[in-house]
């Protein structure tokens, strides 16, 4: 097992896993605000950013711990490195700490994973915008924050941050928020977030920015009310994910890349490579931690001459913005 950095992958150390551990912060820094709703009388609340990061790292420090006492005890090796074919089934390991190393198998699995896209807007790369990564280690509070992009990612931590304390505006270029569900699903959350006083754009396509991220920022908009400005401090970027499948050789291998950079796979997650398969988001499925553990069963039981598809399988989604006191009452 070749990792450039993050052992356990983006689930216990940068997604899923770390931001449940901030909103549940969130969570309780909202219940200790409107406690007199419940009968509860407290004094001024205020939010210590550091410590809730330093609860957050202790977290994942732990998932980290376990995940390197599994590789111990499953006799795996782990390499330390960033990995780059450099023939058909080799693979040659840039080391961390130093040197590197040729390796070549029979069988080889890519699951390089994906990042958050920046889109070609004009002066946002320049503005060193926030990522889902960078959002999650802040140790102070925003006093404006602008997210540009209304799915799941971007909501949970807009109402996170909102129910920290900091003004949040979310931009959404679609007309409705999370594109992809329900649209009974999407007016309902539409609403308990402006209940919450987060202001929401729809219809909204950022055209340009000024600015830095820490600081302030201006985004303009083209909207169907024409050209509007939201200046804000800083800027949360959460408009879909790329692949991070460029420079890691794949052009010496024989893989085919659809026309997003995805890896192309069948049902059974072969590549178009003898003997390479590709699972989790790199292989361009639902983007979810189960699907990649599934992924993981359908090779691991063909392997061992099973039958197993991506064809059959029910896909179970949810999206998760954190509750809100009227939908948990």
């Amino acid at each position: 097992m070749v990792e450039q950095r993050r052992i356990g992958g983006c689930w216990p150390n940068i997604a899923c896993l770390p931001s449940k551990n901030e909103v549940r912060s969130a969570e309780v820094v909202h219940l200790v605000r409107n406690a007199a709703e419940y009968g509860t009388i407290t004094g001024a609340a205020t939010i210590d950013m550091g410590i809730v990061r330093k609860r957050k790292r202790a977290m994942v420090d732990d998932l980290v711990a376990l995940h390197l006492r599994n590789y111990e005890a499953s006799g795996v090796e782990l390499v330390m490195g960033t990995g780059r074919f450099v023939g058909p089934k080799t693979l040659e390991a840039a080391l961390n700490d130093g040197g590197s190393r040729t390796l070549a198998g029979d069988r080889d699995v890519v699951d390089v994973g994906t990042r958050a896209a920046i889109p070609n807007i004009p002066g946002l790369e320049a503005a060193k915008p926030l990522t889902h990564i960078e959002a999650l280690e802040l140790d102070h509070l925003p006093a404006h924050l602008i997210v540009l992009g209304g799915g799941y990612v971007g909501l949970e931590l807009a109402q996170a941050y909102r129910q920290f304390g900091s003004r949040v505006t979310v931009i959404e270029q679609g007309p409705q928020l999370m594109g992809r569900k329900d649209p009974d699903v999407a007016d309902e959350v539409l609403a308990f977030l402006r209940d919450e006083v987060i202001e929401v754009v729809l219809s909204a396509g950022a055209v340009g920015m000024t600015g830095r991220s820490g600081q302030t920022v201006t985004v303009t908009l083209r909207t169907n009310r024409g050209e509007q400005r939201i200046e804000g401090t800083d800027i949360l970027v959460a408009a879909g994910r790329v692949p991070n499948t460029e420079g890691i050789g794949l052009e010496n291998t024989g893989v085919v890349l659809d026309e997003r950079g995805y890896i192309l796979v069948n049902h059974r997650l072969e590549t178009s490579a003898a003997g390479i398969w590709a699972v989790g988001d790199c292989a361009g499925g639902p983007q979810f931690t189960h699907v990649a553990e599934d992924d993981f069963r359908i090779i691991r039981d063909n392997l061992a001459r099973g039958n197993r598809s991506t064809g059959n399988r029910l896909m179970p989604t949810a999206c998760s913005p954190t509750r809100h006191s009227r939908m948990s009452d």
